[in-house]
């Protein structure tokens, strides 16, 4: 048993890219990536267990690639290999906006491409070999994916989210306004969807809200009434 420990040690402390070695370190950002992707799988994300350890993995052969051909290749010098690492931060920027485009103007899933940029880093580190680097990163962006959210929701006064839904009669209303007045009845914006008509000249903003649970909704609707173009309001929990 100890001669097996002994050997895993050795091949993590090899910088020269072999079978074993590969294999090793893409064993290692498998493990990494499947940590990050069972969080966000439970949390029914888009991108889960499958999309962050393809992430995590796919870096790493990048890095692996980037040591491995001047290793093999020591005259090359007809372009530089380690662009091959760093195009894959690059590359990896259409996945995560991939996870953030599909909300109709409401900005969502900007944690999850975080997320991805972030295993795309570590897919990296450990192609590298940072093999403590690789695995600190991935546990303090397990602690904040679980724990943050928590902080956040404190933040917003122990307050209840809701969809609150404005229709006006006009095509485009005045959004600082609305904003001011839903931020006077202590009604916080986390999310904004906003759409126009103008056939019609009607307009439907759909906000994210976060109110206090002992909030007067009918003061609420008041407010937003005095406006003078908003034709119908809902609430929905």
């Amino acid at each position: 048993m100890t001669e097996y420990i002994d050997y895993i040690y050795e091949l993590l402390e090899d910088t020269e890219i072999t079978t074993y070695t590969a294999a090793l370190k893409l064993f290692i950002s498998f493990l990494l990536g499947a940590v990050i992707g069972v969080e966000r799988q439970m949390r029914r994300r888009n991108a889960g267990m499958r999309t962050f350890t393809l992430i995590a993995m796919g870096s790493t052969v990048a890095m692996l690639i980037s040591i491995w051909i001047p290793q093999c290749y020591p005259d090359f010098l007809n372009g530089d290999p380690g662009r091959i690492a760093a195009q894959a931060l690059t590359g990896i920027g259409f996945l995560g906006a991939g996870a953030i485009i599909q909300s109709h103007g409401s900005v969502q899933g900007l944690t999850t491409a975080a997320c991805i940029w972030v295993m795309a880093a570590v897919g990296l580190a450990v192609g590298a070999g940072m093999y403590v680097a690789a695995v600190i990163t991935t546990f303090f962006s397990l602690f904040v994916l679980m724990t943050f959210e928590r902080i956040e929701k404190r933040m917003y006064l122990a307050g209840v989210n809701k969809t609150l839904i404005i229709t006006c009669s006009v095509s485009t209303p005045d959004l600082k306004l609305i904003r001011h007045t839903l931020k006077e009845q202590k009604v916080y914006i986390i999310s904004l969807s906003y759409e126009q008509d103008y056939d019609t000249n009607t307009s439907i903003i759909t906000y994210k809200v976060n109110a206090d649970i002992k909030s007067s909704y009918s003061a609420l609707f008041a407010e937003i009434r005095k406006l003078g173009y908003v034709s119908n309001i809902k609430l929905l929990a």
